[in-house]
């Protein structure tokens, strides 16, 4: 028989010991997937023209696109090979892990300034959430640390206590185990606080909730501006009214992998899947909804500073999945009317003369079976059909 290792005067102890133990584990965890941070190993000129290749040292844990922070300014990215391309598979990354091509300087509305050898290079944001650009995201944010709070201090209690039970209830030789039909009392009191904080969450999202998923902004709004979004494996296509407002006609703008939008705006987007379920995740905006097949589902999120920001696909949709990212490139009001009618026109000028299934090109098909397949979405104060 092994000996018990503790006494009933040593318990007290041995219960702080596991304590102590598990919190140290937590914060070890906690370091272990801090932020990454590192620095250039390739000087960086203030000049702001996109296309110039940098290289970092060991730069694996950076975000493969989207924005790093180099010293003060933040950096819009893409991973790219040796000739250039887009690094898009674990295969890929294992041989070129250090080297970004640029994509935006002063993102965000940071500011381009030269940086040396050297140079601090970091993912922004915390260790769980990139930078927040969005109204909600503060919300989203507290009620997330809420829960983990709620949650890693049960963690800690249980595990803590469980490794006490551990070393401390050893099996005694000539000691016959203690049989218990349980405590009621004790049994009503752990239920009804985990109760009770489940309501309290509750409540304490329900605001939040409506903002982000019933209190659509209306169409027609001069502060709204409209979107759709095609899913399917594995790329993320959308699609803009043209110059005439409307969609559905010979100036649609239909792209493939990039989003562009007016900064100041509340986006309002509709999105169908082709396919399988897909999700539309947007970290900076901290915006995720699942897009379904058979249904029209609305989306909406705020800009509130230009720059280039990734989108994901949360759900796993097949093979292809990780492959399945795209770019939300936010611009300057200006700018981007600018781009919005140069683009028009150019999809004004190929489609016309064209049957209607051959409209915008690569994308002919998916917006053709949109357009033959309506579906009515709910949103606030309205109903359409999409």
């Amino acid at each position: 028989m092994t000996q018990s290792i503790a006494t009933p005067t040593s318990r007290p102890v041995l219960f702080v010991l596991a304590l102590v133990l598990v919190i140290a584990l937590v914060f070890g965890l906690r370091a272990a997937f801090e932020k990454p941070s590192t620095e250039l190993k390739t000087a960086l000129t203030a000049d702001k023209t996109a296309g110039s290749v940098i290289e970092v040292v060991d730069g694996r844990r950076l975000p493969g696109t989207g924005n790093i922070q180099i010293e003060d300014e933040l950096v819009a990215i893409q991973r790219v090979t040796k000739d250039g391309s887009p690094v898009n598979s674990g295969i890929l990354l294992l041989g070129n892990p250090d080297r970004f091509k640029i994509v935006e300087r002063g993102a965000a509305g940071s500011s381009a300034v030269a940086h040396a050898a050297g140079a601090a290079v970091k993912e922004p944001g915390t260790l769980f959430f990139p930078e927040n650009f969005a109204s909600f995201g503060d919300a989203v944010d507290g009620l997330f640390y809420l829960i983990l709070w709620i949650t890693g201090i049960a963690f800690i209690l249980t595990e803590a206590f469980w490794l006490y039970c551990l070393f401390a209830f050893w099996q005694k030789p000539g000691v016959r185990a203690h049989h218990s039909d349980g405590n009621h009392k004790l049994e009503i009191i752990w239920t009804l606080i985990p109760a009770a904080i489940l309501v309290l969450i509750a409540l304490l999202q329900a605001g939040m909730w409506r903002e982000m998923k019933m209190e659509i902004p209306p169409a027609g709004s001069p502060d709204v501006f409209e979107a759709e979004t095609a899913a399917q494996q594995f790329q993320w296509n959308f699609r803009l009214a043209g110059k005439d407002g409307k969609f559905g006609t010979v100036d649609d703008v239909p792209t493939v992998g990039e989003l562009h939008v007016p900064v100041g705006k509340k986006i309002r987007m509709t999105q169908r899947s082709v396919d399988v379920i897909h999700s539309f995740f947007l970290p900076n905006f901290r915006v995720k909804q699942d897009v379904v097949p058979g249904l029209a589902i609305p989306v909406w999120f705020d800009c509130s500073k230009p720059g280039r920001y990734p989108i994901m696909c949360a759900e796993l949709c097949g093979l292809g999945h990780t492959k399945m990212g795209a770019t939300l490139v936010v611009h300057e009001v200006a700018e981007f009317d600018k781009w919005l009618a140069a683009e028009s026109d150019k999809w004004q000028g190929e489609n016309e003369g064209q049957d209607r299934p051959d409209w915008s090109g690569g994308s002919a098909k998916i917006w053709w079976w949109w357009d033959s397949n309506p579906m009515a979405t709910k949103y606030q104060g309205d109903s359409k059909t999409r």
